[in-house]
């Protein structure tokens, strides 16, 4: 009994730290929006804020842009996300396959992915395909290359050890290759599925009709700051809820490290 106590009030400490600073933060604004020390036309208090969420989700709105980008995250996502780990596998499994890529890997990995929205454009047009084309792109790249590296980096011992043991190759890749190279890939679909959300919004900004990039720009046109940062926090929320779903997810596979 004693136990189930101390670990309710652990659990309420832990909840009032973890909102302590969100909520300083949003008082100081509000105080400094009405007290007039920042001009609302730049900076909204969080109640106008508030207010035009609620205007949002009456007309409709609020949750066809986030439904719409989130959509687009997870076709793009799951698609880049596999050709990426694929290839990784290839080009870190088959040095062959590593020399073959070696200067494609090189030459087209720095290039900026909103350098290449206009080509999307162009090919694909302003639909679902050239927003998605652009997730899967920079998905791909996270994801190749923290499972190139994972892979090369599995000690080369416990490889030559199971050679010597008569091991087949398909049996040295499924039971040391992968599971020593799964947290690295990991890794790379954590950090793939968090820059998608910044690939979409950019995607949506330049070529949309609905979205949380496209409500932002569309109300920057219109001079709407409030709406404007219900995109923003809309963003900061998807980061959030994804990155605590992954940890989750990352803590009960790799309980055993």
């Amino acid at each position: 009994m004693e136990e189930n106590r101390t670990g309710i009030k652990k659990e309420i400490v832990n909840f009032i730290v973890l909102i302590a600073l969100p909520v300083t933060i949003c008082a100081l604004w509000q105080i400094s929006t009405t007290h007039g020390w920042i001009k609302t036309s730049i900076l909204p208090s969080p109640r106008f804020v508030l207010d035009s969420a609620i205007s949002l989700q009456k007309k409709g709105l609020l949750w066809m842009d986030i439904s719409a980008s989130l959509t687009r995250i997870a076709k793009g996502f799951l698609l880049g996300a596999v050709i990426g780990i694929i290839v990784g596998s290839l080009i870190g499994i088959f040095p062959m396959f590593d020399r073959f890529t070696k200067i494609f890997v090189a030459v087209f990995r720095p290039i900026p992915i909103i350098a290449l929205i206009p080509f999307f454009i162009l090919w694909l047009g302003i639909g679902e395909e050239s927003k998605i084309a652009v997730i899967v792109i920079g998905t791909f790249w996270a994801t190749l290359i923290n499972t190139m590296d994972g892979i090369k980096g599995v000690d080369r011992k416990l490889i030559e050890m199971a050679e010597i043991f008569g091991k087949s190759k398909w049996e040295i890749i499924r039971y040391i290759i992968f599971p020593y190279a799964f947290p690295a890939i990991f890794t790379g679909i954590r950090i793939a599925i968090t820059a998608s959300i910044g690939y979409v919004i950019t995607a949506e900004m330049i070529a949309a009709s609905v979205g949380v990039g496209y409500r932002i720009m569309y109300a920057r046109n219109m001079a709407q700051p409030g709406i404007m940062f219900v995109g923003v926090i809309e963003i900061g929320l998807f980061g959030l809820v994804i990155d605590l779903i992954i940890l989750k997810l990352q803590k009960k596979l790799f309980s055993y490290r």
